[in-house]
């Protein structure tokens, strides 16, 4: 015959009499009534089939049975407890995936939402791929670099804007003029990927020889050449979005003021049919910050704006 089910208010009940001895104080604790915390323990007897408490006339003692029933409910009670917390936090937390080349910038936003929205806790997974299959990926927000205009599933964040960047110790330590483009001949290149297009579309569009972009250190990502850049390694092509903070404090500078407009750019996107909640406020709170212009990722140069 199958099991019957145990009847766990009544252990919850039993628990805080066990705990107090006294039914008085269990139900003072539980908001109910003497009486109703003496018929769930009956009860419980009853179904057990055996006693748990030897009750007096002004005192309530457990039986040797409910002695050692009494840990057992404790831990089953109190891990109940926890996993029920744990499930309300999932509720809580976002997975959110995006290109790693563009984890800087997100980490920062992540940042200042969490500072906005403590409650919510966001889970950021950076990896080399740059789209998403919800089907398969179990993220409730991402990020994706993209073709711009992006599909009407996406929304787009922000297009690529590249510029050559390099490290301040880096130009002192060279010495050497970066006036034009053509003075990039003498300094070592750092390509985001190996087909070596950012330098080559850069380098067309400024009215410089292609040819110099034909040599230098080649990445398999626009992470991978920021990074060697921000470390001295060369001078290569990156995002002035992404690199906002080191721009800002001068970890690199950038010495031309002109950008590549790629035509490309981040959107953020999300499962179809996904409802409101935590993973609704950071995608509303993201989109509420950045939008793109209407034609904005059109490619070709931009002169970037003086800082004030």
């Amino acid at each position: 015959m199958p099991r019957r089910p145990l009847p766990l208010y009544a252990l919850s009940v039993f628990e805080a009499a066990a705990r107090h001895r006294s039914f008085t104080r269990a139900a003072d604790e539980l908001c109910l009534t003497q009486g109703a915390v003496s018929k769930q323990v009956a009860q419980l007897e009853a179904q057990l089939g055996y006693p748990l408490f030897l009750r007096g006339a002004r005192s309530l003692a457990l039986t040797a049975q409910g002695e050692l029933l009494r840990p057992y409910v404790e831990r089953a009670l109190s891990t109940l407890e926890r996993g029920v917390e744990a499930a309300r936090g999932a509720g809580r937390r976002l997975r959110l995936k995006a290109p790693s080349c563009a984890a800087r910038w997100l980490l920062r936003e992540v940042r200042q939402f969490s500072r906005e929205e403590p409650d919510i806790a966001v889970e950021v997974s950076s990896v080399h791929a740059h789209q998403v299959d919800f089907a398969r990926e179990p993220f409730d927000l991402a990020v994706v670099f993209c073709a711009l205009p992006a599909d009407a599933a996406l929304t787009p964040l922000f297009v690529e804007r590249l510029t050559p960047v390099l490290s301040p110790a880096l130009r002192d330590a060279e010495g050497l003029p970066l006036a034009t483009p053509e003075d990039l001949a003498a300094w070592p290149l750092l390509h985001p990927s190996p087909d070596r297009r950012d330098w080559r579309r850069w380098f067309a569009e400024t009215g410089g020889d292609a040819a110099d972009a034909d040599g230098g250190a080649v990445f398999d990502s626009l992470d991978q050449a920021m990074n060697a850049a921000l470390q001295g390694f060369g001078v290569t092509l990156g995002d002035v979005t992404l690199l906002a903070d080191e721009l800002a404090t001068g970890q690199v500078v950038a010495p031309f003021d002109v950008e590549l407009v790629t035509g490309s750019g981040y959107a953020l996107a999300r499962p179809a049919g996904a409802a409101g909640g935590p993973a609704a406020r950071l995608y509303d709170w993201l989109v509420s910050r950045h939008a793109v212009p209407d034609g904005a990722w059109r490619g070709g140069l931009a002169r970037r704006a003086a800082a004030g």
